[in-house]
């Protein structure tokens, strides 16, 4: 078995994703988590410039929303997908998962999710948008399921 994984935050400079929603879904489709995050301690004020304001608009994820601390989800998620391989799609969410889980794989040659559109009934109970994470990993498994030549 294998994952999808994907998520929406904030970008907060140049090197520091602070993790909103965070979703992971099984390659068998049967298992599927999504996590709404809370903001960090560090930062309990929304850092307001233009980056994090465009970024709010795009995805209306609220900065004092969440259930969830970022470390206890990545716990919870390391459980369920031990060392099995996840995939995700982008090289920088790649490469910010990988200090946090143990197999990380980039899909290469995927579509924007922009042109993604198959699976808008998978949103997360927010219902921000369709840049919400839960609905990313099911377009993500149905892309891949639906094209055979498709390689992992």
């Amino acid at each position: 078995m294998f994952w999808y994984c994907d998520f929406e935050g904030y970008r907060i400079g140049t090197d520091e994703f602070i993790v909103k929603e965070i979703a992971i879904l099984s390659s068998d489709g049967l298992q599927c988590y999504n996590y709404l995050v809370k903001n960090p301690l560090k930062y309990p004020c929304f850092p307001q410039n233009e980056t994090t304001l465009f970024q709010f608009n795009r995805h209306r994820l609220s900065w004092n929303f969440g259930d969830y601390s970022f470390n206890e989800a990545i716990d919870d998620i390391w459980r369920k997908v031990k060392v099995d391989n996840v995939y995700v799609k982008g090289l920088e969410k790649k490469q910010f998962l990988e200090q946090h889980l143990f197999s990380v794989l980039e899909l290469h040659f995927m579509p924007s999710f922009k042109d993604l559109n198959e699976t808008l009934h998978e949103w997360c109970d927010v219902k921000h948008g369709i840049w919400c994470a839960r609905r990313k990993v099911n377009e993500l498994k149905r892309y891949v399921d639906t094209h055979p030549n498709y390689v992992l």
